[in-house]
């Protein structure tokens, strides 16, 4: 007797040998035990899974003599003596009532009208019923399709439609709508690898298990495609397999190599990826099979790092979870996703490379270099501090890391410290050496020394643009206030109304429609009389300067209000236009006063 092969000889049999597919063929089981047949099954899936060999058993059950009248759901095995004559010859696709049609091959309307239209409405010869398997339906033409389309919605009572694909959005929905469709999916490693060792022992094969793992993974999800890689492996090692005559014989990346290359990559040594690539190379190892084992490998990584606890996610996984653990400690997800992303432009370019040990040689460098790559939040979060920094004088950043009380302050509340950005005080005199005539209407500007006022800075911190800033030369930022603080702010007049002291509760930032409350509140009036010192005290006691003008209203009203006492106000009625009001504050000498202070324009006028 001649050769057969593994994935023949040791294709299922009965519903329970179907591997993976456990579903499927437990609605099946039921529609034959509680008569619920359908006359046409759609079976769907990836090759190698079991839809051509559920097909046939399900014919089987349907015809097995054993039982007289119905189904039988255990049909015959063909390694039993006793076995009925049709089970037989439908494992041997040799059957008379069951006819496996491959539509691949049969793809036109005659084809399908000789095979199957013209002798649908004959009895079976022998059997019970007349079964049609379709293998590849897809790959029928239009009008085949078409025509099968009344045949396949009223069968005959004793015909069943099997039809099988690999490419189910290829089939019309016409054709869907007809049919129960049963999905088969990918089988996992774990149970080709139970399968394959249960072959192995039947054949008596010496092979590890590690050898056998190699071989489940090296199907992908198929069965049929690992038994055939069996069958390579034992023609190339005889009956001693060992995991290194899998990878030699199929020429993949096993699971040494893949741990040597992740293993450079996590230490930064790039003359071990090229070692790596050398050993391919010299093993006659398909490079594009071990950029996709890799891959494999960096999405196993992934998916154990963000789901660790969902061990079905990577129960396909070439490593156990404690050897992804160790494996994974120096990649964060951020790494495994940019080595993802660059290996499959590695990989899409080794298709047609006319060199492709240097193409992955590059590639695989430069996931070493990916990781000297700072990321963008790291190169912001520098920047931001550094603008923090460059804003501060060097006096103030050394002068706020000692705060003012020692450890205590270290261990005070945050909430409770008024953070402001603002320079060293200084004399006044420093930043108004030549102080324009119009922000004081005198001839020569007095100023208070300042001293007396210094107070150690507190920490540094954002604050939003000045309000008051064009008052003086340089700029200089007030602390940052909200509305809320202002309407609690506690106004203290001191030494002839040159110094304010203010208390305040926080330290939110100032909006900017609150600007007009910090001129009104935290500076007294609108008329800028002379610059002084005020000193900003904080709730738990603390306090910092900042240089701004105070006001003052009886010098104003002294020295700068007079000069207005020549202009002559109109007369307004008792009910002015817009224009008369906007004369009258136009001659007004308190807003006139205010023009030249801030520089500022009316913009509107309305009457109280």
């Amino acid at each position: 007797m001649s050769y057969q092969v593994i994935a023949r000889k040791w294709r299922p049999q009965t519903f329970e040998e179907v591997t993976g597919q456990e579903v499927i063929t437990q609605t099946l089981r039921n529609a034959l035990e509680f008569d619920r047949l359908h006359h046409a099954y759609l079976f769907s899936g990836a090759r190698g899974v079991g839809k051509t060999t559920t097909a046939r058993i399900l014919a089987k059950a349907l015809n097995c003599h054993k039982t007289d009248g119905k189904p039988n759901l255990k049909p015959c095995l063909l390694t039993d003596p006793t076995a009925c004559a049709s089970c037989i010859e439908i494992s041997e696709s040799r059957s008379m009532d069951v006819l496996e049609i491959d539509a691949a091959s049969h793809t036109g309307i005659g084809e399908v009208r000789e095979t199957i239209l013209d002798n649908i409405n004959f009895n079976p010869a022998r059997d019970r019923y007349r079964v049609f398997i379709i293998d590849e339906v897809h790959q029928l033409s239009k009008p085949a399709f078409n025509a099968l389309l009344k045949t396949v919605e009223e069968p005959p009572p004793n015909v069943v439609f099997i039809m099988a694909t690999t490419e189910l959005h290829k089939v019309p929905e016409t054709i869907l709508s007809r049919c129960q469709e049963f999905e088969f999916r990918t089988i996992s490693i774990q149970k080709i690898f139970e399968r394959l060792k249960l072959i192995g022992a039947a054949e008596k094969i010496d092979i590890s298990d590690n050898a056998l793992r190699e071989l489940a993974r090296s199907g992908e999800g198929s069965m049929r495609d690992a038994q055939s890689n069996f069958d390579q492996v034992i023609s190339f090692s005889s009956d001693k397999i060992s995991s290194s005559d899998v990878t030699s014989a199929l020429g993949f990346a096993g699971v040494e190599i893949l741990t040597k290359a992740i293993n450079a990559i996590s230490q930064r040594q790039p003359k071990l990826v090229l070692t790596v690539v050398d050993d391919l190379i010299a093993r006659g190892h398909d490079l594009r099979n071990f950029c996709r084992d890799l891959l494999g490998l960096f999405r196993d990584l992934l998916v154990f790092k963000v789901a660790r606890e969902d061990k079905h996610l990577f129960e396909g996984a070439v490593f156990s979870p404690d050897e992804m653990g160790e494996m994974g400690a120096d990649f964060t997800e951020a790494d495994l996703l940019r080595f993802f992303n660059s290996l499959c432009a590695t990989e899409a370019s080794l298709r047609e490379a006319v060199h492709p040990r240097y193409v992955l040689e590059v590639g695989l460098v430069k996931l070493i270099e990916m990781r000297s790559v700072a990321t963008i939040e790291s190169i912001l979060e520098r920047l931001d501090n550094f603008d923090r920094n460059a804003a501060v004088p060097a006096a103030v950043r050394s002068a706020s890391r000692t705060p003012v009380g020692g450890t205590a302050a270290l261990n005070a509340p945050e909430k409770k410290t008024l953070k402001i950005e603002a320079p060293v005080p200084a004399p006044v005199k420093e930043f108004f050496d030549e102080p324009p005539e119009e922000y004081f209407g005198l001839d020569e500007p007095q100023f208070e020394p300042l001293s007396e006022y210094s107070s150690p800075p507190v920490e540094p911190a954002h604050v939003k643009t000045p309000v008051v800033e064009r008052f003086m030369s340089p700029p200089v930022r007030l602390p940052s206030l909200s509305v809320e603080d202002l309407e609690h702010t506690d106004d203290q007049r001191l030494d002839d109304g040159y110094e304010e002291k203010l208390t305040f509760s926080g330290d939110d930032l100032l909006p900017i429609d609150g600007a007009d409350k910090l001129v009104k509140k935290f500076l007294g009036e609108v008329y800028v009389a002379r610059p002084t010192l005020p000193r900003l005290v904080t709730a738990n006691g603390n306090s910092a300067a900042a240089v701004v003008p105070a006001f003052d209203i009886d010098r104003f009203k002294n020295e700068i209000a007079p000069k207005d006492d020549d202009v002559e106000l109109p007369v307004l009625g008792s009910n002015p236009t817009e224009s008369e009001l906007l004369a009258f504050a136009s001659a007004h000498p308190s807003v006139r006063a205010a023009i030249r202070v801030f520089r500022a324009k009316i913009v509107d006028v309305k009457k109280k």
